[in-house]
């Protein structure tokens, strides 16, 4: 028995360093691996969830708007959207063309982009272009507003909204002579649903 244990020995004075020094890795991963005993796990990294949103709002609809909007979060707090709007009409004289669209961005105050409670500002451009009798007008329209709301993301693949939204637009009327512009508030109702991904 002594002459094993004396063999045991001889074996880890004369073979241990020998594979230390040929492999420098080993020794320094040894090391590493007390010094983090006793040491508690870092903390998983949040799962921050679903980042985007695209959803459509019926209510838009009554005001000649698509409510089709995508929208995109950075971060806890923040998120930023995007609402295009698009009419085309004709008759046998003349055709109409009317392009816009919204830019946004929302804060959180509760809850975690893009699902939460949140305010901000929204910014809005709009385009129109007229054809009659071969003579064409074009006019631009800006409008400024705000929107407040309420958005809910389940299992991380539905999104229902609610909330309401206001622009001070002016809005070009290319029909007239004198190309005018008016200027309107225009509110928005926000009750939507769509898709989180």
């Amino acid at each position: 028995m002594p002459r094993a244990a004396l063999l045991l020995a001889f074996w880890l004075c004369v073979l241990v360093p020998r594979v230390a020094r040929a492999d420098g890795d080993f020794v320094s991963s040894v090391q590493e691996w007390f010094s983090k005993l006793g040491k508690p796990k870092p903390p998983p990294e949040d799962d921050l969830g679903a980042r985007n949103t695209f959803t459509i709002n019926p209510l838009a609809l009554k005001h000649a708007q698509l409510g089709v909007e995508y929208e995109r979060a950075f971060g806890k707090g923040l998120s930023l959207y995007v609402g295009p709007e698009f009419a085309y009409g004709r008759t046998p004289e003349a055709w109409k063309l009317a392009l816009a669209g919204t830019l946004g961005t929302r804060l959180f105050v509760l809850g975690s982009a893009p699902s939460g409670i949140y305010f901000g500002p929204e910014f809005s451009v709009n385009y129109q272009l007229r054809s009659q009798n071969h003579v064409r007008r074009e006019a631009y329209g800006f409008g400024l507003g705000g929107t407040v709301g309420w958005t809910l993301v389940l299992f991380n693949r539905f999104t229902l909204a609610a909330g309401f939204s206001a622009q001070y637009r002016s809005i070009p009327d290319v029909e007239s002579e004198e190309g005018s512009v008016r200027v309107e508030i225009i509110p928005t109702p926000r009750l939507a649903f769509g898709v989180a991904f």
